[in-house]
């Protein structure tokens, strides 16, 4: 189903669904191509058994992106695997729907673009989703997409004021629906292998990512045009004088200012912003070093306000995963390095915030396809063994899920 042809249920203003709980919502794609999910049975606990499948879509291995709507509503990006487009899901809002997930959007793609090598959906200023992509074409051209925002007409109401019988004839502002939910493909300069990105203090998006000479770029929002791709403040080579970068990761602190880290060989390099909101940062600064190449990292908020970040470091079975973390909360203080876990082989990692605020670590091995958790006990302190979550699985991606109480 096209975008433009589902009802804009998501478009009829910000709703209220209380009571309601935090649950991390886990998705996954199988090697064969299913949508797949499970959640936390209740908060801050254990997961389903079992996973449900979403759709009976087939899709690609990859891209998979998870994110959560401005009303806390699970929200997905995959891509079709037969045709390629991108394809956005979300739950109902509706209580009384006969599924929990609306049907399918279909967001297409742009034009000349034949795969994806990266792919964002992230809420935007205006609290709705955007969506980034990274062409696997010659000059890896980026390319944004982003929900319209409702508009605002006049209408004409019959009223009776307080105080009196006699009805009256007033105008005033409602909103309504945008006439077409998704804009089109807009295309941003410059081109980018892979892509990040996190929001500004102020809900302005910024983008940070590395091109295929491994040369790293990134570029803001500007306030008063975001919703335009010369709405852009540019993009800026963020290298400092460093090469070969491999990945880059970046959150916001609770003090509300932006941090990038870069994985470079056996160190990560850490940068944050000068001032909140603002486009300029610090020059790189060694944030770690080790005696093995980092082969991957994560970020998140912390418990404590301030940014945690994990890493593989070294290859191969039992390898070591190193965390440091903002001690203070927000500031600029950070632990040293040490050791919370080893996995079982080669993982992709990815760090959860459950709803007491402490972390999930998950872990998909890149060879068996095997998926498992960690739970963090304290700041300092993970729990002794990993939790299997099943598997043989391609992607996975993680975000909250905000809903309406079980009766």
């Amino acid at each position: 189903m096209s975008a433009e042809d589902t009802i804009p249920e998501e478009f009829e203003g910000v709703v209220t669904t209380a009571p309601s709980f935090f649950r991390i919502f886990f998705a996954a794609i199988t090697p064969g191509g299913a949508l797949e999910y499970k959640e936390q049975t209740q908060e801050n606990g254990g997961y389903a058994a079992d996973f449900t499948q979403l759709t009976q879509t087939t899709f690609k291995p990859a891209p998979l992106n998870a994110s959560s709507t401005q009303e806390g509503y699970v929200a997905l990006l995959a891509a079709d695997g037969t045709t390629g487009n991108l394809t956005y899901i979300r739950e109902s809002r509706n209580e009384d729907a006969p599924e929990r997930f609306a049907p399918p959007q279909d967001l297409g793609k742009p034009d000349g673009v034949p795969d994806f090598l990266d792919t964002v959906l992230i809420n935007g200023v205006t609290g709705r989703q955007n969506v980034f992509v990274t062409s696997s074409a010659a000059g890896n051209a980026i390319w944004w997409k982003f929900q319209n925002v409702n508009t605002v007409k006049k209408e004409t109401v019959t009223v009776v004021p307080p105080g009196t019988e006699t009805p009256v004839e007033i105008t005033v502002p409602v909103e309504v629906p945008p006439s077409q939910p998704w804009a089109d493909w807009q295309q941003l300069p410059g081109g980018l292998c892979s892509i990040t990105a996190c929001q500004n203090a102020d809900g302005r998006i910024i983008l940070a990512g590395i091109n295929a000479d491994s040369v790293p770029y990134m570029n803001m929002q500007s306030s008063d045009r975001p919703l335009l791709p010369e709405g852009w403040l540019g993009w800026k080579d963020i290298a400092g004088g460093l090469s070969g970068f491999e990945q880059l990761v970046c959150g916001i602190d609770g003090n509300a200012l932006v941090h990038v880290f870069a994985r470079i060989g056996s160190k990560i390099y850490i940068m944050s912003q000068t001032e909140v909101g603002a486009y300029d940062f610090t020059g790189w600064a060694l944030f770690a070093s080790f005696d093995a190449p980092v082969q991957t990292m994560t970020v998140s908020v912390s418990s404590n306000d301030g940014l945690y970040l994990a890493a593989q470091v070294g290859s191969g079975a039992d390898s070591p995963v190193y965390a440091k973390y903002q001690t203070g909360g927000a500031d600029n203080n950070w632990s040293a390095p040490q050791i919370i876990a080893h996995v079982a082989n080669d993982s992709a990692l990815v760090l959860q915030p459950n709803a007491d605020t402490t972390l999930s670590l998950f872990a998909l091995e890149t060879g068996t396809g095997d998926a498992a958790v960690l739970n963090q006990i304290s700041l300092a302190h993970w729990s002794a063994a990993w939790t299997p979550l099943g598997g043989p699985l391609a992607a996975i991606a993680l975000t909250q899920d905000v809903t309406p109480n079980p009766s």
